[in-house]
Protein backbone atom coordinates (compact mmCIF):
# COMPACT_ATOMS: atom_id res chain seq x y z
CA UNK A 1 0.00 0.00 0.00
CA UNK A 2 1.36 3.57 -0.79
CA UNK A 3 -0.23 7.37 -0.03
CA UNK A 4 -0.55 10.31 -1.84
CA UNK A 5 0.45 13.76 -0.17
CA UNK A 6 -2.15 16.36 0.25
CA UNK A 7 -1.46 19.55 1.68
CA UNK A 8 -4.08 20.53 4.35
CA UNK A 9 -4.50 23.94 2.27
CA UNK A 10 -5.32 22.10 -0.44
CA UNK A 11 -9.38 22.98 -0.57
CA UNK A 12 -8.17 26.56 -0.23
CA UNK A 13 -6.02 26.12 -3.79
CA UNK A 14 -7.05 28.96 -6.17
CA UNK A 15 -6.83 26.09 -8.97
CA UNK A 16 -9.37 24.00 -6.07
CA UNK A 17 -12.06 26.93 -4.84
CA UNK A 18 -13.74 27.26 -8.53
CA UNK A 19 -14.28 23.05 -8.77
CA UNK A 20 -17.58 21.56 -7.99
CA UNK A 21 -18.22 18.01 -6.05
CA UNK A 22 -17.77 16.10 -8.64
CA UNK A 23 -14.76 17.58 -10.18
CA UNK A 24 -12.67 17.56 -6.68
CA UNK A 25 -13.68 14.10 -6.27
CA UNK A 26 -12.44 13.30 -9.70
CA UNK A 27 -8.96 15.07 -9.55
CA UNK A 28 -8.55 13.05 -5.69
CA UNK A 29 -10.03 9.88 -7.59
CA UNK A 30 -6.68 10.51 -10.29
CA UNK A 31 -4.07 10.86 -7.84
CA UNK A 32 -5.42 7.59 -6.03
CA UNK A 33 -4.78 6.11 -9.22
CA UNK A 34 -2.02 7.66 -10.94
CA UNK A 35 -0.22 6.79 -7.14
CA UNK A 36 -1.52 2.95 -7.01
CA UNK A 37 -0.48 1.75 -10.50
CA UNK A 38 2.24 4.27 -10.73
CA UNK A 39 2.07 6.20 -13.70
CA UNK A 40 3.32 9.26 -12.92
CA UNK A 41 0.29 10.89 -13.24
CA UNK A 42 -0.86 9.52 -16.65
CA UNK A 43 -4.56 8.69 -16.99
CA UNK A 44 -5.06 7.11 -20.11
CA UNK A 45 -8.65 7.77 -21.47
CA UNK A 46 -10.38 4.55 -20.32
CA UNK A 47 -9.65 5.32 -17.21
CA UNK A 48 -10.94 8.50 -17.07
CA UNK A 49 -14.27 7.40 -19.32
CA UNK A 50 -14.79 5.17 -16.28
CA UNK A 51 -14.14 7.43 -13.57
CA UNK A 52 -15.51 10.40 -15.07
CA UNK A 53 -18.90 9.43 -16.53
CA UNK A 54 -20.26 13.48 -16.54
CA UNK A 55 -17.37 14.89 -18.11
CA UNK A 56 -16.06 16.64 -14.80
CA UNK A 57 -12.47 16.57 -16.51
CA UNK A 58 -13.34 19.86 -18.64
CA UNK A 59 -13.01 21.69 -15.26
CA UNK A 60 -9.76 20.30 -14.10
CA UNK A 61 -8.51 21.34 -17.79
CA UNK A 62 -9.60 24.77 -17.48
CA UNK A 63 -8.14 24.80 -14.35
CA UNK A 64 -5.31 23.73 -15.48
CA UNK A 65 -4.80 20.67 -12.98
CA UNK A 66 -4.79 18.34 -16.12
CA UNK A 67 -3.44 18.33 -19.11
CA UNK A 68 -4.12 16.61 -22.23
CA UNK A 69 -1.85 13.72 -23.82
CA UNK A 70 -1.66 11.11 -26.28
CA UNK A 71 -4.13 8.53 -25.09
CA UNK A 72 -5.38 10.22 -21.88
CA UNK A 73 -4.93 12.67 -19.47
CA UNK A 74 -1.18 14.32 -17.32
CA UNK A 75 -1.95 15.36 -13.89
CA UNK A 76 0.10 18.79 -13.63
CA UNK A 77 3.26 18.62 -11.54
CA UNK A 78 2.44 15.05 -10.55
CA UNK A 79 6.28 13.90 -9.65
CA UNK A 80 6.61 17.44 -8.04
CA UNK A 81 4.37 16.47 -4.92
CA UNK A 82 3.77 12.73 -5.15
CA UNK A 83 6.49 9.63 -5.41
CA UNK A 84 7.50 8.51 -8.59
CA UNK A 85 7.33 5.49 -10.00
CA UNK A 86 11.17 5.41 -9.51
CA UNK A 87 10.76 6.52 -6.12
CA UNK A 88 8.62 3.96 -5.11
CA UNK A 89 10.23 1.17 -6.37
CA UNK A 90 13.65 2.12 -4.99
CA UNK A 91 12.05 1.91 -1.49
CA UNK A 92 10.71 -1.32 -2.12
CA UNK A 93 14.06 -2.45 -2.95
CA UNK A 94 15.49 -1.01 0.06
CA UNK A 95 12.80 -2.89 2.25
CA UNK A 96 13.49 -6.06 0.10
CA UNK A 97 17.43 -5.88 0.29
CA UNK A 98 16.87 -4.99 4.69
CA UNK A 99 14.52 -8.28 5.03
CA UNK A 100 16.87 -10.82 3.06
CA UNK A 101 19.98 -9.44 4.91
CA UNK A 102 18.34 -9.34 8.48
CA UNK A 103 16.89 -13.36 7.22
CA UNK A 104 20.82 -13.90 6.46
CA UNK A 105 22.29 -12.92 9.51
CA UNK A 106 19.42 -14.71 11.09
CA UNK A 107 20.18 -17.82 9.82
CA UNK A 108 24.22 -17.75 10.73
CA UNK A 109 23.28 -17.27 13.83
CA UNK A 110 24.96 -13.56 14.43
CA UNK A 111 23.53 -11.45 16.91
CA UNK A 112 22.38 -8.15 15.12
CA UNK A 113 22.84 -4.34 17.21
CA UNK A 114 19.78 -3.30 19.10
CA UNK A 115 19.47 -0.20 16.33
CA UNK A 116 19.61 -2.48 13.49
CA UNK A 117 17.75 -5.30 14.87
CA UNK A 118 14.78 -2.77 15.14
CA UNK A 119 15.09 -1.73 11.34
CA UNK A 120 15.36 -5.39 10.55
CA UNK A 121 12.51 -6.83 12.44
CA UNK A 122 10.22 -4.29 10.27
CA UNK A 123 8.38 -7.09 9.13
CA UNK A 124 4.97 -4.94 6.79
CA UNK A 125 4.16 -8.07 5.36
CA UNK A 126 3.89 -10.42 8.43
CA UNK A 127 2.01 -6.97 10.68
CA UNK A 128 -0.34 -6.63 7.98
CA UNK A 129 -1.35 -9.89 8.15
CA UNK A 130 -1.91 -9.58 12.09
CA UNK A 131 -3.53 -6.28 11.72
CA UNK A 132 -6.11 -7.75 8.68
CA UNK A 133 -7.03 -10.68 11.63
CA UNK A 134 -7.03 -8.81 14.97
CA UNK A 135 -10.60 -8.19 15.85
CA UNK A 136 -10.54 -4.25 16.62
CA UNK A 137 -8.66 -1.74 14.67
CA UNK A 138 -7.90 0.69 17.04
CA UNK A 139 -4.50 2.01 17.25
CA UNK A 140 -2.32 0.92 14.32
CA UNK A 141 0.78 3.25 14.71
CA UNK A 142 0.79 2.03 18.69
CA UNK A 143 0.21 -1.64 17.53
CA UNK A 144 3.21 -1.42 15.08
CA UNK A 145 5.34 -0.80 17.18
CA UNK A 146 4.11 -2.85 19.95
CA UNK A 147 4.63 -5.71 17.30
CA UNK A 148 8.27 -4.97 16.68
CA UNK A 149 8.91 -5.69 20.04
CA UNK A 150 6.67 -8.85 20.15
CA UNK A 151 8.49 -10.29 17.59
CA UNK A 152 11.90 -10.05 19.87
CA UNK A 153 9.73 -12.26 22.09
CA UNK A 154 7.94 -15.09 19.64
CA UNK A 155 8.02 -15.31 16.40
CA UNK A 156 5.27 -14.16 13.66
CA UNK A 157 4.09 -17.03 13.37
CA UNK A 158 2.94 -17.70 16.82
CA UNK A 159 1.78 -14.23 17.30
CA UNK A 160 -0.31 -14.77 14.13
CA UNK A 161 -2.22 -18.16 15.75
CA UNK A 162 -2.57 -16.51 18.95
CA UNK A 163 -4.11 -13.46 16.84
CA UNK A 164 -6.44 -15.59 15.11
CA UNK A 165 -7.53 -18.02 18.03
CA UNK A 166 -8.52 -14.47 20.09
CA UNK A 167 -10.32 -13.21 16.87
CA UNK A 168 -12.56 -16.12 16.67
CA UNK A 169 -13.05 -17.38 20.29
CA UNK A 170 -16.59 -17.70 20.49
CA UNK A 171 -16.21 -16.58 24.31
CA UNK A 172 -14.96 -13.29 23.31
CA UNK A 173 -16.49 -10.45 24.32
CA UNK A 174 -16.66 -7.53 21.52
CA UNK A 175 -17.21 -4.75 24.33
CA UNK A 176 -14.46 -6.04 26.04
CA UNK A 177 -12.18 -6.45 23.04
CA UNK A 178 -8.37 -5.52 24.24
CA UNK A 179 -6.53 -2.61 22.00
CA UNK A 180 -3.57 -4.39 19.86
CA UNK A 181 -1.05 -2.66 21.63
CA UNK A 182 -2.31 -4.07 24.92
CA UNK A 183 -2.62 -7.78 23.72
CA UNK A 184 0.90 -7.76 22.27
CA UNK A 185 2.76 -5.79 25.09
CA UNK A 186 1.18 -8.43 27.14
CA UNK A 187 2.06 -11.33 25.23
CA UNK A 188 -1.69 -12.69 25.07
CA UNK A 189 -0.91 -14.75 21.85
CA UNK A 190 0.23 -17.51 25.19
CA UNK A 191 -3.41 -17.20 26.42
CA UNK A 192 -5.53 -20.12 26.75
CA UNK A 193 -8.91 -20.29 25.11
CA UNK A 194 -10.93 -17.79 26.84
CA UNK A 195 -13.62 -19.53 29.62
CA UNK A 196 -17.19 -20.11 28.35
CA UNK A 197 -19.83 -17.56 28.70
CA UNK A 198 -22.13 -17.91 31.67
CA UNK A 199 -25.95 -18.69 30.82
CA UNK A 200 -29.02 -17.07 32.82
CA UNK A 201 -29.18 -20.72 34.00
CA UNK A 202 -25.62 -19.97 35.11
CA UNK A 203 -26.37 -17.07 37.21
CA UNK A 204 -28.68 -18.56 39.43
CA UNK A 205 -27.05 -18.69 43.01
CA UNK A 206 -28.89 -21.92 43.88
CA UNK A 207 -30.40 -24.42 40.86
CA UNK A 208 -31.50 -27.08 43.48
CA UNK A 209 -35.10 -26.68 43.79
CA UNK A 210 -37.41 -26.26 46.92
CA UNK A 211 -39.01 -29.47 48.42
CA UNK A 212 -42.24 -29.19 49.72
CA UNK A 213 -42.40 -29.28 53.01
CA UNK A 214 -44.90 -32.64 54.38
CA UNK A 215 -48.17 -32.37 55.33
CA UNK A 216 -49.62 -34.34 57.89
CA UNK A 217 -53.09 -36.40 58.81
CA UNK A 218 -55.13 -36.15 62.14
CA UNK A 219 -53.35 -39.38 62.85
CA UNK A 220 -49.95 -38.30 62.48
CA UNK A 221 -50.20 -35.04 64.58
CA UNK A 222 -49.07 -35.63 68.29
CA UNK A 223 -51.71 -35.51 71.43
CA UNK A 224 -51.93 -32.79 73.90
CA UNK A 225 -50.08 -33.62 77.30
CA UNK A 226 -52.90 -33.52 80.40
CA UNK A 227 -53.31 -30.77 82.58
CA UNK A 228 -51.83 -30.78 85.82
CA UNK A 229 -53.39 -31.63 88.71
CA UNK A 230 -52.45 -28.28 90.79
CA UNK A 231 -53.48 -26.16 87.66
CA UNK A 232 -57.04 -28.39 87.73
CA UNK A 233 -57.78 -27.73 91.22
CA UNK A 234 -57.25 -24.31 90.30
CA UNK A 235 -59.41 -23.90 87.60
CA UNK A 236 -62.07 -25.58 89.27
CA UNK A 237 -61.64 -23.09 92.26
CA UNK A 238 -62.40 -20.55 89.89
CA UNK A 239 -65.11 -21.39 88.57
CA UNK A 240 -66.97 -22.52 91.96
CA UNK A 241 -66.45 -18.84 93.20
Amino acid sequence: MTWIKLDDTLPNNPKILPLGDRAFRLYIEGLCYANQYLTDGFLANAVVDRLDPELANIELIEAGLWKQADGGFQIHDYTKHQSSRRDVQDKRDQVRDRVTRYREKSNTDVTLPETEYRIQNTDTEAFNAFWSAYPLKVGKGAALKAYQKALRRASADEILSGVCRYATDPNRNPGFTAHASTWLNADRWQDEALPKKPTVADLRLDQTPTPTPPRFTSDEAGKPAPMPESVRRLFNRDLQV
